[in-house]
């Protein structure tokens, strides 16, 4: 009856063991397709559901070119005995600028043809000194239709700004330096239409004079001479990508159907999972008063062994002897046995684990 016992504990450890297998295997395909869903979803959610296209429908540039002629004090020799010079020459020295003469081209230009043009612009002139800014003055406002302008600038009679700044320096009790700076700002608003819109573009081309004492001398610097201001009217479209929604909802669902089946492997593969200490237990639990748990088993053994039938059988020396039955678990192996004097008295069980 006994044997017949055993015989059906260890056909149903063989079964579980035939299942944890496909559960395990099961439980490993699951956990691929989470990871594959989870960065499908990361993929599909890096591309926006609505796009923004731009579509360039007119381009503009507004430019500002400055020249100027500088009157020269006669004689000299630096610049040849000339009494007029320009941009041809880098360098303006100071003592030998009687004053300089000024003009500013500006030009506006549209890859489109322009209907209902309308070019407002002033130009205000300010002085700048390191302790102080003074605005000299602002002129009205100028409208035209032309899309090129040419404007005469006020001229530059350095004497003249020396007498400002020195009167300025008076009254605020600043001190007094040879360096300082004119600028000169027009400000240019074009309104105008063209077949892909309307137009409105602000640009302040700004000219800086500077004053400076260096080590070529007292020179004047005027810069920049050249500059520009680029626009553009745009058309905006919002794309929706369908096909982005529909991958999104596929995710979604593939995300589902991978952790309802990790979810459903992983508790069926703890059912299926034989409870080996369940099992000794219930062999065990007839004789449980006369067992002792035992960590290892003596060095010293009797010399003589005797290997019995099975547990019951070792009960019954037991009860005989008046003697403890001594349990012994390694791994899978477990050892019952009773020391009587010179006598071992002992019985093997082995209980294999699903993870042998």
């Amino acid at each position: 009856m006994k044997r017949t016992k055993f015989k059906v504990l260890k056909y149903w450890l063989r079964e579980s063991l035939r299942k944890i297998k496909k559960t395990t295997a099961l439980i490993t395909i699951f956990a691929i397709l989470t990871i594959v869903a989870l960065m499908t979803c990361y993929v599909v959610h890096q591309t926006p559901l609505e796009e923004a296209k731009t579509k360039t429908l007119c381009t503009y540039e507004g430019t500002a070119d400055y020249n100027y002629l500088a009157l020269i004090k006669t004689p000299n020799l630096v610049y040849e005995n000339k009494s007029v010079i320009g941009p041809e020459y880098q360098t303006l020295y100071t003592r030998l600028v009687r004053h300089i003469n000024l003009t500013l081209t500006f030009s506006f230009n549209v890859d489109q043809p322009l209907t209902g043009v309308q070019i407002n612009y002033t130009i205000t002139r300010i002085l700048k000194a390191p302790a102080w800014t003074h605005k000299i003055d602002k002129t009205e406002p100028n409208i035209t239709s032309r899309t090129r302008i040419q404007i005469s600038l006020p001229t530059i009679d350095k004497a003249l700004l020396d007498q400002l700044k020195a009167e300025i320096d008076a009254e605020v009790g600043g001190t007094s330096t040879t360096a300082y700076s004119l600028e000169i700002s027009p400000t240019f608003t074009i309104r105008a239409n063209t077949t892909a819109g309307k137009i409105f573009h602000v640009f302040t081309p700004t000219l800086t004079v500077s004053f400076q004492k260096t080590e070529k001398g007292e020179i004047i610097v005027i810069e920049p001479l050249h500059q520009s201001s680029t626009g553009s009217l745009v058309e905006t479209e919002k794309l929706t990508h369908k096909e982005v929604v529909g991958q999104r909802y596929a995710s979604y669902v593939l995300i589902a159907a991978a952790l309802a089946g990790l979810t459903f492997s992983t508790f069926f593969h703890a059912k299926t999972k034989p409870k080996i200490g369940k099992a000794l237990e219930k062999v065990i639990a007839p004789y449980r008063d006369l067992v002792i748990e035992t960590l290892e088993i003596p060095k010293t053994l009797p010399p003589t062994t005797i290997t019995v039938k099975d547990l019951k059988e070792l009960a019954k020396i037991a009860e005989i002897l008046a003697k403890p039955i001594l349990h012994m678990a390694e791994k899978q192996e477990h050892t019952f046995y009773i020391i009587d004097e010179d006598v071992m008295y002992r019985c093997k069980m082995r209980f294999q684990s699903p993870e042998s």
